[in-house]
């Protein structure tokens, strides 16, 4: 009996000690592995332990893991930088996870009151409303914070509410509503000296501005905090130091648009023409107002590039609309504006459309005012990843004319994998090649590629494009090639092999000097560092004028101007003439 007794508390304590480590130490474990993540940055495994335990059924940090998770989707707001001349982004967040971050802060606002990450949850929502330009909501917000007994909930409230006013250049108003806001939360204390530093920028009262900025500078330093659903602005006081352009008489005003509908909390930048997005982030000269309006500081006149820094969530379904220009020339006031609209569909092809001959065909509504249609196909460096290292370029119909008049064209898979706008966007590590398509071309059986129609008017402005600024290639009107077969030479490129394909190539040709596949892939081999040091420009421009000798072609000669770089242009002069001797005006 004993015996049994023994056995039974052993059962016990066994199952108990189980209990204990499931509904303790494993939600613990995946709670602590979240937090080391997210202090690594590492914010996608983070938010899956973070998951897990908002998921367990047991659990007493439920409300830390909720803000946590919030946080590292907010670590991606991060503004899409539009210029004449350029665009620059980071990590894409879309609608979805912008809702998500506002339903995470709800809860923890609804079911844990008492949370220390109770205020910082209101924050987030108000930032997330302004990244996401939702001004109803974010006034809505504003108001119930007004409301709330929480001290700092209310501060948070007057500070948002002060910005509102600040954007919609009400500026006696924002600073009225400060005069409420009561100084001791340091984090909060921070944003107040720079939402008045910002209102003394707008009314260009300099002096007033720098004392501001210093102030917030003195309470902390650093890249760890945003408000106003923008990263911190902390180096904004030197930015102001070395700002060359302010204190001048000309004033750019203008609107920033979806589908002529304004919107608001957009940044606006002003810098020298040509020097890239060479600033640090938002330092803005202007912030949108609730209808989409803006109008900068005063400027000096000069040459400047214009951009915007926008949320990602509205770059979703909407294209924006390019203009033909890469700076402006400010000698008075003038108007710039910044337009988004909805994309233009696509007819044919739908998402992976089969092609089983050498030709297929892409139809498109057509856009008032249109001029001409570019049609692009889009690489990717590895054809599994549709997400990482893309290439958009320009393909020619089966007339060789990128600029197509009507809203239908053929397209010939031979005439596109010898495109000269493929065979100049080789993709390189270092100095190596890692992409064989860019040798063989991209239009292979067994591949998919995605193709997007762009319309212009006559000056080159766009009008429309099948395909927004931000989204999943998978959703794209796409190409599936279940045409035709590789040649023995082709897969020794696909394989990497280039030396074995050099070598069966110079043998075709030693048995025909005219084989054109031969002249074609030597030449483009010949052309880039398939290896290090293998570059031989002499041999490909032979192989290529032989080629073109033969059949008139064109394309490697016009991807050769290309590859030799300017510090060889001089050692290649007599090859860069001979080439140029060949083509034709326009075409060099």
């Amino acid at each position: 009996m004993i015996k049994v007794r023994v056995k039974v508390k052993t059962l016990i304590k066994i199952i108990i000690g189980i209990l204990f480590f499931i509904i303790f130490i494993v939600p613990s474990i995946s709670m602590e592995l979240g937090n080391h993540y997210i202090n690594k940055y590492r914010m996608n495994k983070a938010e899956k332990f973070y998951d897990y335990y908002i998921k367990y059924p047991f659990g007493l940090r439920k409300d830390e893991a909720l803000y946590k998770r919030s946080k590292c989707l907010m670590n991606n707001y991060i503004r899409y930088f539009i210029f004449l001349d350029q665009k620059q982004g980071g990590s894409v967040i879309d609608k979805d996870a912008v809702s998500k971050v506002v339903e995470i802060n709800k809860r923890i606002i609804e079911d844990y009151p008492k949370s220390k990450y109770y205020s910082n949850a209101y924050k987030n929502i108000l930032d997330t409303y302004i990244y996401s330009s939702n001004s109803k909501e974010l006034k809505k917000w504003i108001a119930w914070g007004k409301e709330h007994d929480n001290e700092e909930i209310k501060r948070i409230s007057i500070l948002y509410d002060g910005y509102v006013y600040f954007v919609n250049r009400k500026y006696d108003e924002a600073e009225r509503i400060l005069t409420d806001y009561t100084m001791g939360i340091r984090d909060l204390d921070y944003i107040y000296y720079f939402l008045k530093g910002h209102i003394a920028f707008a009314r260009e009262d300099f002096e007033k501005v720098e004392g501001y900025y210093k102030e917030a500078q003195d309470i902390r330093w650093g890249t760890d905090f945003s408000f106003f659903g923008t990263p911190v602005p902390y180096d904004r006081l030197y930015w102001l130091s070395e700002l060359k352009f302010f204190s001048g008489q000309n004033r750019i005003k203008g609107r920033v648009t979806v589908d002529g509908v304004g919107i608001p909390f957009i940044e606006v930048y002003i810098q020298y023409t040509y020097e890239g997005i060479s600033f640090p982030y938002n330092n803005f000269v202007a912030i949108t107002d609730e209808n989409g309006y803006f109008e900068t500081i005063g400027i000096k006149d000069g040459e400047y590039n214009i951009g915007i820094g926008i949320g990602y969530p509205l770059l979703f379904d909407k294209v924006y609309l390019d203009k033909n220009i890469r700076s402006i020339k400010v000698d008075g006031d003038m108007e710039f504006n910044f337009e988004f609209t909805t994309p233009m569909r696509i007819i044919s092809p739908k998402p992976g459309e089969i092609v089983e001959d050498n030709k297929f065909i892409v139809e498109w509504e057509e856009v008032e005012g249109a001029d001409y249609y570019i049609v692009n196909s889009v690489a990717f460096e590895n054809p599994e990843d549709k997400r990482n290292n893309i290439m958009t370029f320009w393909i020619k119909d089966e007339n060789r004319e990128y600029e197509i008049r009507d809203t239908k064209a053929v397209f010939d898979l031979d005439i596109l994998n010898n495109e000269e706008s493929l065979l100049g966007k080789i993709l390189y590590s270092g100095d190596k090649l890692i992409n064989p398509y860019f040798i063989i071309g991209y239009f292979h059986r067994g591949m998919e590629i995605p193709i997007i129609v762009n319309a212009y008017d006559r000056n080159g402005n766009k009008l429309n494009s099948s395909i927004p600024l931000a989204t999943y290639y998978e959703n794209v009107p796409s190409i599936k090639i279940e045409y035709g077969d590789f040649t023995y030479g082709e897969k020794l490129i696909l394989d990497e092999k280039y030396e074995e394909a050099i070598s069966y190539y110079e043998n075709l040709l030693m048995e025909d000097n005219n084989n054109i596949e031969a002249l074609r892939y030597l030449s483009r081999i010949y052309m880039v560092n398939w290896d290090e040091g293998k570059k031989d420009i002499r041999k490909s421009v032979d192989y290529a004028i032989k080629l073109y000798d033969l059949t008139g072609e064109t394309d490697s000669l016009k991807a050769l101007l290309f590859h030799i770089r300017f510090e060889e242009r001089e050692q290649y002069k007599d090859l860069v003439e001979m080439i140029n001797n060949i083509l034709s005006k326009e075409d060099s």
